[in-house]
């Protein structure tokens, strides 16, 4: 009721100094004594009657509560500094974004003056630091943040961070005896320990990480590349341990895979089983049927690699060789079993089949040109080695080698040159 009835005075002063001024030309004129008058324009009388009010006002509530005014005035002070320190802070975080170094550490030298600024602000600049400083630099600042934050997680979080990002290997397996201890189960922790367990090859260890990531954080892992890398990592894990298969559940894997991938991936650990109990026809003919059906090239790859270590035997190269008289017959299989008679110096059975071999136009395979290549030169066929070695290493190929490497390179890594019985 006060204000209201403040307010209606305050403007029936107001209108009454608007009507003085017109009377007046915009000026009041104020007679104190005879002829002695005071003018003053309207303005400056309505801005003097604001402060008198506002002067009177703060006297009143100075005079009847002292600390009231005292604290009322310290708010409206630490309200300045508060939206000057936020003033700063927004600024440092566009300077962030602007990658520009100088203005970044300018902004952070006020910042850091301010014992209030937020440890998140702290650690950000902590991190934008390997853009510009050498990795040493970096780890001896977190070396000197940690030891004046003590116990802060998000600050451990952070440094264990940047030792994954710097591939301080060392270092991050002491870190992460700590990071297992606070954070067992954080996904950027695991994440950590998998790419550790990655470096120091111990691929059970990183596939059992990987998978619970999987399992717990499914939303934040279905990336293509993760999924890739953890396909790889599994099967260097089936090579490495092959019981590791007996322990491993793919079910997992059903909301990320297809379920030929799956099969396929239980296929290789199957083979890599066998191959460790030197089971080598059984290995071969599993990936052989494996590959009719799937048709994963790396299941060739692997019946080669169990073909060489068996010596070479006749009973692995029938696996390969009664899948050419099935309904499923496959020119790769073909070319790699042409390669495995040629290994087998057996080079009319290899010329056989390289003579049976079609392809699209454009897409002959690299080996299917040097076995041609090799198996003329083995026949002494010599009229035909300067077309077939034309069509091997075409002549854009060969102009396209440059100066420094005078050697024509390797076409075939996959191929023995020189066969051996």
């Amino acid at each position: 009721m006060k204000r209201l009835i403040g307010l209606i005075l305050l403007l029936l002063l107001i209108s009454g100094l608007g009507y003085f001024a017109l009377l007046n030309s915009h000026n009041v004129a104020v007679h104190l004594y005879g002829s002695f008058t005071l003018q003053f324009a309207v303005w400056t009388l309505i801005i003097g009657s604001f402060v008198l009010g506002f002067l009177l006002s703060e006297a009143r509530v100075l005079f009847s509560s002292p600390q009231g005014w005292i604290r009322r005035l310290r708010i409206l002070w630490e309200r300045r500094e508060e939206k000057q320190r936020l003033r700063h802070q927004d600024h440092f975080q566009e300077v962030v974004l602007e990658g520009n170094y100088n203005e970044i550490e300018k902004t952070y030298r006020l910042l850091e003056k301010d014992p209030e600024t937020p440890l998140q602000l702290k650690i950000q600049h902590l991190e934008q630091l390997r853009f510009f400083e050498n990795p040493q630099e970096v780890l001896l600042k977190y070396d000197e943040m940690m030891s004046d934050e003590p116990d802060q997680i998000e600050l451990e979080l952070s440094y264990f961070r940047m030792l994954i990002r710097l591939k301080d290997w060392d270092r991050l397996e002491e870190q992460s005896v700590q990071m297992k201890k606070k954070l067992p189960d954080h996904p950027e922790v695991l994440e950590g320990l998998s790419k550790m367990m990655a470096q120091k090859q111990l691929w059970k260890e990183c596939v059992e990480l990987e998978q619970r990531l999987l399992e717990q954080f499914p939303k934040k892992h279905t990336e293509i590349f993760f999924l890739e890398e953890h396909t790889e990592h599994l099967k260097k894990s089936f090579q490495q341990d092959p019981q590791f298969h007996h322990r491993w559940d793919s079910n997992y894997l059903k909301n990320f895979l297809p379920d030929q991938k799956i099969r396929f991936l239980n296929a290789i650990a199957e083979v890599e089983l066998l191959r460790s109990q030197n089971e080598y026809e059984k290995g071969s003919e599993l990936c052989t049927n494996h590959y009719l059906e799937s048709g994963e090239m790396e299941l060739l790859r692997l019946w080669e690699d169990l073909f060489l270590e068996s010596g070479k035997k006749s009973s692995v190269l029938a696996t390969l060789k009664q899948a050419q008289h099935s309904k499923k017959r496959n020119a790769y299989a073909s070319l790699i079993l042409a390669k495995a008679h040629y290994q087998r110096m057996e080079f009319e059975k290899s010329a056989a089949i390289i003579s049976r071999l079609n392809w699209p136009e454009g897409s002959v395979p690299e080996l299917h040109q040097a076995l041609n290549f090799m198996l003329a030169r083995q026949g002494h066929r010599e009229l035909e080695l300067p077309y077939l070695i034309s069509e091997w290493l075409p002549e854009e190929r060969m102009l396209g080698i440059p100066l420094e490497n005078m050697k024509i390179p390797d076409s075939s890594s996959l191929l023995e040159m020189h066969p051996k019985a």
